[in-house]
């Protein structure tokens, strides 16, 4: 998902800016109100993707920008098969994307295997990088001998070098499993979280020094585990909190420092999990989606402290899988849920009461991973999983979303408004985009400190349209901050801006977000022509 730019520091001189991010007659405009009687229809695609054989088990899948083309891929180092048990499976698995998702080429790296793929620049170079963790770590030279590893990556997809040195050795014996990358410290560099699965090892923190060594900062050793962990803001402090799979608690609220309390709070989820992190209610805090045979999204309240669920219509049993993601490219956050031999997807209204928006049936019986992610450009997320057949093997499968005629259009998803963050910290940003059939299409990014209105810096020019880019925020304390996103094709240039304002500081806040200022709305500018 990575640009040729990735790391951008900028600096801007201002005062704080203490007005209301939005006027109520603005908001009586803009509000956008989804239409739940909107139906998604997907069409399943396999060309490419039956390269190798898997074996069965669990493994995790991720989707981005690998060779930096601009097209997002599906990337995994499988499942209990990897590497070649009983299977063709091994090593980093990349299935490039041919453009429009409708094929794929599958490029094998390595001898591991049968764990979980973090994507990330982890050195700021502008290319994209790999953190994986793993049970079968079977090479013995230091590409694939430890049991969580990180690697740069060289802009192909093929080619990977060791960025490792410290990871995995602090007693991890068994196998890890889950990982994902956030900058715990907020210095500008990209940390990671691994978490084991089974007995005994626990959850472990590990702060990226920025010259290819790894220093622990948090672990919580013993208890069962899961596979899944994943960062996120969830009390809107600044600082990367993480929800993991483990038996001893599975909420941890972040001290800026990369130190970890419990901050369950009350809420008891257990150890046996899916679960996956996004801003579904508006205020600028991520929250959870978590399975466990039913499906439940939970926000944390900053004035109780307490986690409060908004999971009213969703299903109450047979739920094996839980993604958080915009299916319909109408602003919001739905719900897509895998159970047996079906896919369905929920919408929510204004009082989070969900309601089904597609359903769809699978061969499959059994989860194993799933990404969402737009591969074919249609301003539409579309489902990649892998999951069994019941006759011992694994299939690879993605469903793309059936759009007609799209039209060339942009709207942000990370941030959107509400959002606090520190400055120096690495923070993703996001977006959906359209493009007409055929055509392609660049990205242009610009800040704002002072308002909607500008005055505009820019944070990156003609980035390829991958729906992510990786930067740095500007040390600054501003209150009014907003992003303008351009997109240019053929068929013209469209412009549109965050809908709130997302501040950034220079500490931790420590301001309450109380319920009555949380958004349940989600308000979406007018697209501009230019």
């Amino acid at each position: 998902m990575m640009t040729n730019k990735i790391a951008v520091r900028f600096i801007i001189k201002l005062k704080i800016v203490m007005r209301k991010i939005i006027t109520s007659a603005f908001a009586a405009i803009f509000i956008f109100k989804i239409s739940l009687a909107q139906t998604l229809s997907y069409t399943l695609i396999t060309k490419g993707l039956d390269t190798v054989t898997f074996e069965s088990g669990v493994t995790e899948l991720e989707s981005g920008d690998i060779n930096g083309d601009g097209k997002i891929d599906i990337v995994t180092i499988g499942d209990h098969g990897s590497p070649r048990v009983n299977a063709t499976e091994a090593g980093i698995m990349v299935w490039k994307n041919n453009g429009d998702g409708t094929k794929w080429s599958l490029v094998k790296t390595g001898n591991l295997g049968y764990g979980g793929v973090a994507l990330g620049d982890i050195n700021n170079d502008g290319l994209m990088d790999i953190g994986y963790s793993m049970h079968h770590n079977s090479d013995s030279n230091n590409f694939g001998d430890q049991l969580i590893e990180a690697a740069l990556g060289n802009g192909s997809g093929a080619s990977w070098m060791p960025y490792d040195n410290g990871l995995a050795a602090n007693g991890e014996t068994y196998g890890m499993f889950g990982i994902d990358f956030a900058d715990i410290n907020n210095d500008g560099l990209l940390d990671l979280v691994s978490n084991s699965f089974g007995c005994c090892n626990g959850f472990h923190v590990y702060k990226n020094n920025g010259d290819g060594s790894w220093l622990q900062t948090f672990a919580k050793n013993g208890g069962n585990g899961n596979q899944w962990c994943k960062f996120g803001d969830f009390n809107n402090d600044g600082n990367a909190d993480i929800i993991v799979a483990t038996d001893t608690a599975q909420l941890w609220s972040n001290d800026g420092n990369g130190n970890f309390n419990s901050m369950q709070n009350g809420l008891s989820l257990g150890w046996n999990i899916q679960l996956d992190a996004a801003d579904v209610n508006h205020d600028g805090a991520k929250d959870i989606g978590v399975s466990s045979g039913d499906a439940q999204v939970y926000y944390f309240d900053t004035t109780t402290k307490k986690w409060q669920s908004i999971s009213t219509g969703l299903p109450t049993s047979g739920v094996k899988g839980i993604k958080l993601a915009d299916m319909n490219m109408d602003g919001r956050t739905d719900v897509v849920i895998w159970s047996s031999k079906n896919i369905s997807v929920y919408s929510a209204d204004n009082n989070f009461q969900w309601s089904q928006i597609a359903s769809f049936t699978t061969t499959e019986t059994t989860l194993s991973g799933m990404t969402v992610a737009d591969f074919d450009r249609d301003g539409f997320n579309d489902i990649a999983y892998l999951a069994s057949t019941n006759r011992g093997n694994n299939k690879l499968r993605v469903y793309l979303h059936v759009s007609a005629n799209p039209k060339l259009k942009i709207i942000p998803v990370f941030p959107k408004g509400g959002e606090y963050f520190i400055g120096g910290s690495v923070q993703f940003l996001q977006w959906l985009s359209s493009v007409p059939a055929g055509d392609s299409a660049t990205v242009n990014i610009q800040f704002s400190a002072n308002g909607a209105n500008g005055p505009w810096k820019s944070i990156v020019s003609n980035a390829l349209n991958s729906n992510l880019y990786q930067v740095v925020l500007p040390k600054i304390n501003a209150a009014n901050c907003f992003l303008r996103y351009k997109i240019k094709s053929a068929a013209g240039t469209k412009s549109i801006t965050t809908p709130f304002a997302f501040s950034i500081g220079t500490h931790a806040k420590g301001l309450n977000v109380t319920r009555s200022n949380q958004k349940k709305n989600i308000a979406l500018p007018v697209e501009m022509n230019e």
